[in-house]
């Protein structure tokens, strides 16, 4: 009976992923196989983009960060949707009109140097998340992270070299009801378990302005990282322009922020409530899964596991895809795009790797900042270039392009690396950034576009 409860989750999911791989199939004409034909509607989207940000960095990440600080995060969720509705309401028009195969191509006629950092960007970030689930999944099942990575990108494999966005966008949504279904569930679990009258008023405000949680900076941080996560971004952009209207897409885009800040807090209240399970020992960078691994219910064992799992598939298969695209546009091939996406998940599967082993040295304290920490070395410079793109356009030279770059990476280089520890992701996107924008915008002064560069940029 154990194992029936254990496995009976799995199977279930494992279906619907078979179920998928043999029944959506895209064309190999780029318009369907990345942007799904633009047939997808405002719900579709937004789930879709939530799924896809939130999966692994929900599971695993944000459950420690309840346990440790409380709800001070909510503030970060705060500045996601400003961010969002920025992008919404001033960018993402010029990138939905474009018909071309990346927005770094709408962006400048230099899209290759672009793109490239892109490529660096999602590798980083991506890899970092990856990983991370595989480290989840080892705590559960046991065996190598290795082995874990390897076997969830064999499971991607399946589905999304075949079925393309289409295939990709289906099991997002389901991945998003199982967020919600399993989120709900495991707050009534562990609020069970609570002792009447033991729980502290939780933490909502930071003044410790040493840590990445001082309130004013987790605000402005997470509205500024979250115009680079969704406004320069292929990945996250990709279901939002494939979508049937511009308003479907603005919609789609400020819903998911309000979305995804809930699905955040639900994890949060399990981490929270954590405190209170009667387990201390817990694995600080990731308590759920520890807690799961540790308690023996086989029910819970085969939830979580089920969710994990669709959470590393999620993340994994959505990146593949964008960057996909990228190697697509940049090599300038006729093949078809998914044979592109199945050299970038062997390249995903070695970035994640490589966290394995920096993870060894005991960097980071925390699988959250971990992540946030390495999205901003290219992010920045990116945020540089879209800003001065979209206020200024003919600012954007390819030596202000290159100085954005250039100037992103080096400040976060130097926050991350040139201290004892690392500095406050917040502190370092907010500084990165603006570093990269007065760059981006003091080059495009000093050397003009030519009226070349003007007509490549149209």
């Amino acid at each position: 009976m154990e194992n029936v409860l254990y496995f009976t989750p799995f199977a279930l999911y494992l279906s619907a992923v078979v179920l998928v791989t043999l029944t959506t199939r895209s064309k190999s004409e780029d318009n369907d196989y990345f942007f799904a034909s633009k047939r997808l509607g405002t719900f579709q989207a937004l789930l879709s983009v939530v799924s896809s940000e939130t999966s692994v960095a929900t599971t695993v990440v944000f459950p420690a960060a309840g346990l440790m600080g409380g709800y001070t995060l909510l503030w970060l969720l705060l500045g996601y949707i400003t961010g969002r509705t920025i992008v919404a309401t001033f960018y993402l028009r010029a990138l939905y009109d474009s018909s071309r195969l990346t927005i770094y191509q709408t962006m400048s006629g230099h899209h290759r140097v672009l793109e490239g950092a892109y490529l660096l960007a999602k590798y980083i970030s991506g890899g970092a998340r990856y990983f991370i689930g595989g480290y989840a999944l080892h705590q559960l099942l046991g065996g190598r992270t290795e082995i874990w990575i390897l076997v969830v990108a064999v499971c991607v494999a399946g589905y999304s070299l075949t079925g393309g966005l289409r295939a990709v966008v289906i099991m997002d949504q389901i991945q998003s009801a199982l967020l919600v279904i399993t989120g709900i569930f495991l707050c009534f679990y562990f609020w069970r378990m609570v002792p009447a009258d033991s729980m502290d008023t939780p933490s909502f405000i930071d003044g410790d302005t040493s840590k990445y949680t001082f309130t004013p900076v987790l605000f402005l941080g997470g509205a500024i990282l979250s115009i680079g996560t969704h406004g320069a971004d292929q990945d996250m952009l990709l279901r939002v322009l494939a979508t049937k209207s511009f308003s479907d897409a603005k919609r789609s885009l400020i819903l998911s922020g309000f979305v995804a800040a809930g699905l955040i807090t639900l994890f949060l209240t399990v981490g929270y409530l954590l405190r209170y399970s009667g387990m201390d020992d817990l694995n600080v960078k990731s308590p759920l899964a520890d807690y799961v691994q540790k308690s023996n219910v086989p029910l819970l064992q085969g939830v979580f596991l089920v969710l994990l799992a669709a959470a590393a598939m999620s993340s994994l298969d959505s990146t593949i895809h964008s960057t996909g695209a990228i190697w697509k546009s940049l090599t300038g091939s006729t093949l078809a795009g998914r044979y592109f996406s199945a050299m970038s998940l062997c390249i995903m599967i070695a970035f994640a790797l490589t966290f394995s082993i920096i993870d060894a040295q005991n960097r980071h304290k925390d699988f959250f900042a971990l992540c946030m920490g390495s999205m901003n070395y290219v992010n920045a410079g990116l945020i540089g270039i879209f800003t001065v793109f979209t206020f200024f356009p003919r600012l954007l030279t390819f030596p202000g392009v290159i100085a954005s770059l250039l100037t992103g990476f080096i400040v976060t280089a130097t926050s991350e690396w040139a201290f004892a520890a690392p500095r406050p992701w917040t502190q370092t996107v907010i500084i990165a950034s603006v570093a990269a924008v007065t760059a981006c915008t003091a080059m495009g002064l000093l050397f003009p576009s030519r009226p070349k560069d003007l007509l490549d940029m149209t």
